[in-house]
């Protein structure tokens, strides 16, 4: 069974998400750029923000453990690392605030939490998504030794419209061979 943990990073520490930390959700949350490249484009409430959190406090780290990303007391974005047991595969995704962009804290909670998933679940691969215009998520992925795998062309509907997205992955060996 794999229990709620911290990861300490660098610059980071990674942890649970609390209900309290409704006010940091909200304050990362809250730049017009942040969720360009998210599913749902609706604006980010109070309502909104205690829904995420009540999920992210409820979900099974069995197959969902979800980490909020701190920096300094505060919390700037979120990092999940959803399993598919049946597969040993398992999905990341992440955001981090825009005052945060292009500081190299979302590679460096990256690297952390894969490597913590590669320690404690029985899969074979990681991988991730990343829209295709959204550059700043790939160089995240690639940073941390992922090989983008291909192209899933109008793959998924954003804001009403098909997206491309691209795919990467790491696999297991490659992994411990030092990526």
């Amino acid at each position: 069974m794999v229990e709620r943990t911290e990861i300490t990073a660098v610059r980071l520490l990674l942890r649970p998400f609390a209900l309290s930390d409704v006010d940091d959700v909200l304050d990362y949350t809250s730049h017009p750029d942040w969720g360009r490249y998210l599913p749902d484009p609706r604006p980010y409430t109070r309502k909104v923000a205690e829904e995420f959190l009540a999920k992210m406090v409820l979900d099974s780290w069995e197959t969902n453990p979800s980490f909020a990303i701190v920096l300094d007391g505060n919390v700037i974005g979120n990092f999940h690392f959803n399993v598919d047991l049946k597969n040993k595969i398992a999905e990341i995704g992440y955001t981090i605030g825009r005052p945060h962009w292009g500081k190299g804290l979302a590679p460096e909670a990256a690297r952390h939490v894969v490597g913590w998933g590669f320690d404690n679940y029985d899969v074979g691969k990681v991988f991730a998504r990343a829209q295709a215009p959204n550059e700043r998520s790939w160089h995240v992925l690639e940073k941390l030794g992922m090989v983008r795998e291909g192209l899933l062309r109008g793959h998924y509907l954003e804001h009403g419209e098909p997206k491309d997205y691209y795919i990467y992955g790491v696999l297991r060996d490659e992994w411990n061979t030092g990526s």
